[in-house]
C-alpha cells in the first residue's frame, strides 16, 4: 500500500472525476461545469460553504434537465466525494449546516484545497480558463 498526502489524494480525485466529466457529458456541461470549478471557491470565500452548496443545490433543482442544473448537480456530488458525505444535494447541504462550528471550518478548510486541482483540472482537461469564459460561451445555453 502506497501512503499518499492529501494534496496527492485530491490531485487524483479530482483528475478522476474532471476526466469524468470530460468523457461522459456534452460539451455545454464541460464549459459550465470549467466555469463553476473556478468560479466555486470564490463563493466560498465570499458567503460561506453551506450558502455556496445552497445556491447550487438550487441552480440543479429543477423540473427539467438542463445543461446548467447538470453541471450544478456534478458539482455538488463531487463536493460530496472530497468531503467523504453524500453526494445527494439536500442530504450534503443538511449535513454540512448541521456540522459544529470546527467540523465546519474543516469543511470550509477541505473543499478549498482540494479545488485547486479542481480549477487547474477544468483548465488542462475541459480547457475551460475563466469562469467569464464559461458564462460567455453558456449565454445562448440552457
Amino acid at each position: 500500500m502506497t501512503l499518499r498526502t492529501r494534496a496527492q489524494v485530491d490531485m487524483l480525485l479530482a483528475e478522476e472525476l474532471v476526466n469524468e466529466v470530460y468523457e461522459k457529458e456534452k460539451k455545454p456541461v464541460h464549459t459550465i461545469y470549467g466555469g463553476l470549478c473556478h468560479q466555486f471557491p470564490v463563493l466560498v470565500r465570499t458567503c460561506g460553504l453551506c450558502q455556496a452548496l445552497a445556491f447550487s443545490a438550487a441552480k440543479a433543482k429543477t423540473g427539467e434537465e438542463g445543461d446548467r442544473q447538470r453541471a450544478h448537480a456534478l458539482l455538488l456530488k463531487h463536493v460530496g466525494k472530497v468531503l467523504n458525505l453524500p453526494q445527494e444535494a439536500q442530504k450534503l447541504c443538511t449535513e454540512v449546516a448541521g456540522a459544529d462550528a470546527s467540523q465546519y471550518m474543516f469543511y470550509t478548510r477541505r473543499v478549498l484545497s482540494a479545488w485547486v486541482y479542481f480549477k487547474q483540472f477544468a483548465v488542462s482537461i475541459l480547457d475551460v480558463t475563466s469562469a467569464n469564459e464559461a458564462k460567455e460561451e453558456g449565454e445562448g445555453e440552457a
